[in-house]
């Protein structure tokens, strides 16, 4: 059996997304008009709520795993793991254990499903919209595909600053378990002891990014589109303004009329 350390493990797992969606969008030739950053993160949302779903449904085993990693003061980069994790759902299982014991211990908690309401609901609204959408861009429906991401990236956006929001006030609770003088568990200057909570700036840095895409990029071909129409219609009225009058058997009639002038009339001025 094959052991290599956890960093690894999540470089494969990055690499194999990364092959596998290029070799979908370019396999599927109706997803390559897709802008290449909406398509590609779009497919990390739909396999963050793999992971997500993982997460919800092996709970109590992902907790008993960051245990393990909070009593040796462990880190899951470091340990080694067999190749069969680069799976997305046994990459989720050290994930979560890696995120719950050294970023938010809020996802060890046994007592409420503060961590269960913020992975469920971006699983159903974010995942599962993304999927929809892709599905139909690929089935050539535009507008519903961007009714459809829009939500979807709407809602991640707004999951994730409500979660960071909660977050902030947590680290400033006395009784949270990710309280920021917690000499175990300190949260440091801009969170330098807990540098795994910065993998959220993604989550918010990329759906702020596709939402304004999407409104300016097509208001820009709305703008093209509408002056080409313009145009056209400018050029069909000065056409049909140059054009000359269709021939038709009256107006034959009229300039084959026949003028008889006498042999000797004299052409002379008057």
């Amino acid at each position: 059996m094959i052991l290599v350390p956890g960093w690894t493990i999540g470089l494969f797992e990055i690499l194999i997304f990364f092959i596998t969606s290029f070799g979908i969008k370019h396999f599927f030739t109706t997803l390559n008009r897709l802008n290449n950053i909406v398509y590609y993160w779009l497919s990390m949302t739909i396999l963050t709520g793999i992971w997500e779903f993982t997460y919800l449904t092996t709970y109590s085993s992902i907790v008993d795993t960051a245990d393990q990693l909070i009593l040796n003061s462990t880190h899951v980069w470091t340990i080694e793991y067999d190749l069969s994790y680069i799976f997305p759902w046994k990459l989720s299982h050290i994930f979560y254990a890696e995120y719950g014991a050294w970023a938010d211990r809020e996802y060890m908690s046994l007592n409420d499903n503060w961590s269960h309401s913020v992975e469920g609901t971006h699983l159903v609204f974010c995942a599962v919209f993304s999927f929809f959408g892709l599905l139909s861009g690929f089935e050539r429906k535009t507008i519903k595909s961007l009714i459809v991401v829009g939500m979807a990236m709407a809602f991640q956006l707004m999951n994730s600053i409500m979660y960071m929001i909660e977050y902030g006030i947590q680290c400033n609770s006395i009784h949270s378990p990710n309280y920021y003088n917690n000499t175990e568990f300190p949260l440091g200057i801009a969170m330098s002891e807990r540098p795994f909570m910065y993998v959220n700036v993604f989550w918010l840095i990329m759906p702020t990014y596709i939402i304004f895409y999407e409104i300016f990029n097509q208001t820009i071909i709305k703008m093209n589109r509408y002056n080409s129409d313009k145009i056209e219609i400018v050029d069909n009225e000065t056409t049909s303004i140059i054009k000359a009058p269709p021939y038709n058997d009256t107006f034959n009639e009229i300039t084959n009329i026949q003028y008889i002038i006498p042999p000797d009339y004299d052409y002379k001025e008057e």
